[in-house]
């Protein structure tokens, strides 16, 4: 890995919202991880101007791939949660429909 892909990821890992990704997982679920997967952010304009095109193509293919590895894992610590909270949910509705049927004579 050169210097540019290095300087690539670090703006990747800057630029992500990571907290979107987690609201985006939790509440979209498996689409949302398949969101993740499938958008790719470009870097800001700014950072390429007056730079090679070897240097455009390095950056924008790590800052790219840096970009959706953040993405996917944020969207899925999203869904690992809102599973979570599911079978939670689903554990206590079961134990309250096995209370309340011990409660009837039948």
């Amino acid at each position: 890995m050169n210097n540019d892909q290095h300087q690539a990821r670090i703006q990747a890992e800057q630029d992500v919202t990571k907290i979107l990704w987690i609201v985006v997982g939790f509440f979209i679920s498996l689409i949302g991880i398949l969101i993740a997967y499938i958008y790719q952010p470009t870097p800001p304009a700014t950072r390429l101007i007056d730079k090679s095109h070897e240097y455009t193509m390095f950056y924008t293919e790590a800052y790219k791939a840096k970009s959706r590895s953040i993405q996917l894992t944020y969207s899925a610590i999203g869904f690992a949660v809102a599973a979570g909270i599911s079978i939670l949910i689903f554990i206590a509705g079961m134990a309250m429909i096995g209370s309340m049927s011990s409660n009837f004579p039948y």
